[in-house]
C-alpha cells in the first residue's frame, strides 16, 4: 500500500499535536503534583538550590508557575549563592543594562538579609565609598548572620578608626589568631577581603593615609608568612598579631 505525500503530512501532523498534548499533560500533572506540596517545604527547596548553583536557581525558576512564585520569597535570596555575581560589574564589558539588573538582584539580596550581599557592601562602603558608619553597621548585619569574614572586616576597620574602636578591633584581630584552628578561619575571611580589595578602586584616606600601628614594643615574630597554608605564627602579643594583620592589607592594595 502506498502512502500519499499528503497523508505522510496528515500523520506527520497527528504526530507532533500529540506529542504536544503528553507533554502539556506531564507539565500539568508536574504542576499539579507540586502544588500538593507545603509552601514551607518548596521554599526550601529552592533556597537550597539557590544557596549552590544560582543557574540551577533560574532554572528551577522558570519551570513552573508555581516554582517561580516561591523563588520570590525573601528566604530563597536571603541563601542565595553570589559566586557566580562579579565583586564590580565591569562597565567596559557589560552592557549598562546587565549591570542594572545585577544591580537591583544584589540590592534584593541586601534586603533580605543575605550575608555575603551585606559583607560585599559594607567593604565597598568603608574601603572604596569612604562611608565608615554605613559599612559597620551592614557588616554588624552580616556577622549576626553568621559571616565570620564580617567579623574579621569590623575588626580591620576598627584598628583603622582609632581610638576606642581601635582597641576593640586589636582585642578581636588577636583573639581570631590565639590557634591553630581560629587562625585557619581568620586565613580565609583575609584571602575573601583580598579578592575583594584586588577588584575595586580603594580611595578611603584613613586606609591609604599613615599604617596605624598598635605595638610600642615591635616584637619580631616566627613562622610562615602570613598568607602561608603553613601559618603557624604565635604572636608575643595581641597588638603585634594586629600590627602584621594590617601591614599585610595594605601591602596588597592596588596600586594605581
Amino acid at each position: 500500500m502506498v502512502i500519499s505525500r499528503h497523508s505522510r503530512k496528515n500523520i506527520n501532523m497527528k504526530s507532533i499535536a500529540r506529542r504536544r498534548n503528553n507533554n502539556k499533560l506531564i507539565k500539568e500533572n508536574v504542576s499539579s503534583s507540586i502544588e500538593s506540596l507545603p509552601n514551607e517545604l518548596l521554599t526550601d527547596i529552592v533556597a537550597r538550590v539557590a544557596s549552590f548553583s544560582f543557574n540551577n536557581f533560574i532554572n528551577v525558576k522558570l519551570s513552573c508557575k508555581v516554582l517561580n512564585e516561591i523563588s520570590n520569597e525573601r528566604y530563597v535570596y536571603q541563601k542565595a549563592i553570589l559566586v557566580d555575581f562579579p565583586i564590580e560589574p565591569s562597565w567596559q564589558k557589560d552592557k549598562e543594562e546587565k549591570i542594572n539588573k545585577v544591580t537591583s538582584f544584589m540590592e534584593l539580596c541586601r534586603e533580605c538579609g543575605n550575608t555575603e550581599a551585606l559583607y560585599r557592601k559594607g567593604v565597598m562602603d568603608f574601603f572604596k565609598n569612604d562611608r565608615p558608619e554605613l559599612a559597620v553597621e551592614l557588616l554588624k548585619q552580616a556577622a549576626k548572620g553568621g559571616h565570620i569574614g564580617a567579623l574579621y572586616v569590623i575588626s580591620i576597620i576598627g584598628v583603622f578608626l582609632g581610638g576606642e574602636f581601635k582597641r576593640k578591633g586589636v582585642m578581636l584581630i588577636g583573639n581570631m589568631k590565639e590557634t591553630e584552628t581560629l587562625r585557619k578561619v581568620t586565613r580565609e575571611c583575609r584571602k575573601s577581603l583580598e579578592e575583594i580589595l584586588k577588584n575595586i578602586w580603594v580611595k578611603n584616606p584613613l586606609v591609604l593615609g599613615e599604617r596605624p600601628t598598635r605595638c610600642t614594643i615591635q616584637h619580631r615574630r616566627n613562622g610562615w608568612p602570613l598568607d602561608s597554608d603553613d601559618e603557624l605564627v604565635d604572636f608575643h602579643c595581641h597588638a603585634c598579631s594586629c600590627d602584621e594583620e594590617i601591614a599585610y592589607i595594605i601591602s596588597i592594595l592596588p596600586t594605581y
